[in-house]
């Protein structure tokens, strides 16, 4: 438990100064288990903790030398070891917002896209025509990887119904052909 709330600790910004206590706390715990039990890594305790999940992450604690032997304790006793995750608030081009919607969002998310380029909603589809479309059905944006798979036959015939009355979904129809 406390190996995992210091990993947490780091990835959600703690401070330094909770980071060191839970660092000392751990070096603790680690230092009143070794002596009582030795080394993690050691053979009787891999029997025992056999059937845990996070014995491999408590392995990972030690670091041994070719003899099996403490050579030393991991850096996550003394210092951060993972840095915190920084999502970029702005971004140069419709590709690059692109790239983080779908890292950020799961999904094409052109509110989001303009608010990183400071682009047009309309830009941003014009920078990514052939990259992006919009589904018909759905009614939303999608990468071309998945809204030129699946069902492509179905697809185009929504397609075509769609560009009879709006040309925007001419580009659909062209490239759903193309993926046949």
């Amino acid at each position: 438990d406390c190996v995992q709330k210091l990993i947490d600790q780091q990835l959600y910004g703690w401070t330094d100064e909770e980071i060191r206590l839970s660092q000392q706390r751990l070096n603790q715990l680690y230092d009143d288990f070794t002596a009582k039990y030795g080394l993690i890594n050691d053979k009787a305790n891999s029997k025992v903790f056999a059937d845990d999940s996070s014995y491999y992450l408590l392995c990972s604690l030690e670091i041994l030398d070719e003899d099996q032997k403490l050579k030393r304790k991991a850096d996550m006793f003394t210092k951060r070891t993972i840095k915190c995750s920084e999502v970029a608030t702005s971004v140069d081009t419709a590709a690059e917002a692109l790239a983080l919607s779908i890292s950020e969002k799961a999904r094409v998310d052109l509110g989001y896209m303009s608010e990183l380029t400071g682009k047009s909603e309309e830009s941003i589809v014009n920078d990514l025509s052939g990259v992006i479309f919009h589904d018909p059905v759905r009614q939303e944006w999608q990468t071309a990887d998945e809204y030129l798979s699946g069902d492509v036959r179905a697809k185009l015939r929504f397609a075509r119904l769609a560009a009879e009355t709006n040309p925007e979904f001419a580009v659909n129809v062209d490239a759903l052909t193309k993926a046949q």
